[in-house]
């Protein structure tokens, strides 16, 4: 896993996340919508002030803001979205183990993703509820071990034909399977609901998206290396494709937390 200087420069200008993001918009022929699944589990827009950690462009938070929400909305992360404040809206750069918040700020938290890429998480829990109300909402996701299968079997391949050993995933630490158990240790209360979903991606422009995704491994390939992995993955994708299309099923857990049971 890249250390947090790391993953700050992978993420400085944006066009890793949004390349990600755009993908999912114009090929999910099965959406999963979070900011609804979200705002379903907090009321939204009504006045709770909220705050996302690991808001990476923003899109939850301007989703909330183009609600009318009433209350105040925060967003965090290693690296601040080039998004304008507002008197209700606003963002910061920070980290999840050390926010820069007063005690008892928010009344509810999000983590949108964002669980297996912080360092300690016994300090990030301490740290969401140190600055929560008591009674409040903590809302995580994490994907499925089993969603992306052809991204997951790429990888892996590409892995052992370049000898790089086991390759470390997004959802080798916190994943749908076992974000309550994660969560358990830490919220005396915790619910899980499944998300389903699927991407129908053009093959001729699927290496584009699994080349989105290189930036957050691990190893970093070499320029020479990304070439040959774009031609390998080409060519998988050609022979995997259905119907001109490579069909990568997806699942989302999304869990409600709170101190009290």
């Amino acid at each position: 896993m890249k250390d947090k200087r790391q993953f700050r420069d992978v993420y400085m200008d944006g066009s890793v996340l949004e390349t990600k993001i755009d993908f999912h918009a114009r090929y999910s022929s099965i959406p999963i919508d979070l900011p609804a699944a979200i705002m379903a589990r907090t009321g939204i827009p009504n006045d709770i002030d909220l705050l996302d950690i690991g808001c990476g462009t923003g899109h939850l938070i301007e989703a909330f803001a183009q609600m009318g929400h009433a209350g105040r909305l925060f967003g965090l992360d290693l690296v601040r979205p080039s998004i304008a404040d507002t008197p209700r809206k606003r963002y910061a750069a920070g980290d999840a183990e050390y926010l820069p918040f007063p005690d008892d700020t928010f009344d509810a938290i999000t983590c949108v993703h964002t669980l297996s890429h912080i360092t300690d998480l016994p300090d990030a829990m301490r740290e969401a509820q140190r600055v929560m109300h008591e009674p409040g909402t903590y809302i995580a996701t994490a994907n499925s071990l089993h969603a992306y299968p052809h991204t997951a079997d790429y990888r892996q391949r590409i892995h052992r034909d370049f000898g790089w050993g086991l390759p470390g995933f997004t959802t080798s630490r916190v994943n749908a399977e076992n974000l309550e158990q994660t969560l358990l240790e830490y919220w005396e209360s915790v619910s899980v609901d499944f998300l389903d979903g699927e991407l129908r991606i053009p093959v001729d422009e699927y290496p584009t998206y699994f080349a989105a995704n290189i930036p957050i491994w691990d190893h970093a390939p070499t320029t020479v290396e990304q070439v040959k992995i774009f031609r390998q993955v080409t060519e998988w994708a050609r022979e995997d494709q259905r119907d001109g299309y490579i069909i990568e099923p997806k699942r989302v857990a999304v869990a409600v937390a709170s101190t009290i049971a």
